[in-house]
């Protein structure tokens, strides 16, 4: 019977695989070098930089800077600066929403199906007057500190820029902050010293001259 060249290849290979198949399996240990990790931890390197900026004394810097700036913040927030009023204004908000989906009460019942319109006042009262203006303005604020203490709890005074902190501690009452003008957004309010309160199921909003007569 005549061989083919490559039949010694193939019968080696096949002998190779049957033995290879008998033998029973062995740990052979780990072949060739092993080198450690080369990424270091994340908690090791943030507390080397720490460390480091501590003894430079950068971390103090770093705190000392962030003191002043969170007391600078606190005591003059972030406002908007408008122009005080030249003429009296006044105008009205309905308040009105109409709800895109289902509301429902705390047991699941739908109290309020999509499409629906709903007043706030209608179940809520607006209980103070809000008065908006400018405390870096010396005349809206002795125009506000006056409509204040003439009627003090029908009044919740809000600065929409200025130094809160400070009158705070020298009219020795809460004042609130408009950040942003946020709620002169809401309202409309173009110039300041501006009033909101409710009139019926509508939001009065009235725009104060300090010249003009009211």
């Amino acid at each position: 019977m005549k061989t083919s060249a490559g039949y010694p290849k193939i019968a080696l290979s096949v002998a190779l695989f049957a033995c290879s198949s008998a033998l029973p399996a062995r740990d052979l240990g780990v072949v060739g070098p092993v080198y450690p990790i080369a990424e270091q931890d994340m908690l090791v390197t943030i507390a080397q930089r720490l460390k480091s900026l501590e003894e430079s004394g950068e971390l103090a810097r770093i705190e000392e800077d962030a003191k002043t700036r969170y007391q600078a913040y606190v005591e003059r927030p972030e406002g908007v600066h408008l122009p005080r009023a030249k003429k009296h204004r006044t105008y009205y908000i309905d308040p009105s929403l109409t709800v895109p989906y289902g509301l429902k009460d705390h047991e699941g019942r739908i109290i309020h199906p999509a499409g629906t319109t709903i007043n706030p006042l209608d179940h809520i009262t607006l209980s103070k007057r809000l008065l908006f203006f400018d405390g870096d303005d010396p005349v809206q604020v002795e125009w506000a500190r006056s409509l204040i203490e003439s009627t003090p709890i029908q009044t919740k005074p809000i600065l929409v820029n200025g130094p809160i902190l400070e009158l705070t501690k020298e009219w020795q009452i809460r004042l609130y902050f408009d950040q942003r003008g946020q709620l002169l957004d809401r309202f409309g309010i173009q110039m300041v010293p501006a009033t909101v309160s409710q009139d019926g199921v509508r939001l009065k909003v009235v725009e104060h001259s300090l010249s003009d007569p009211e």
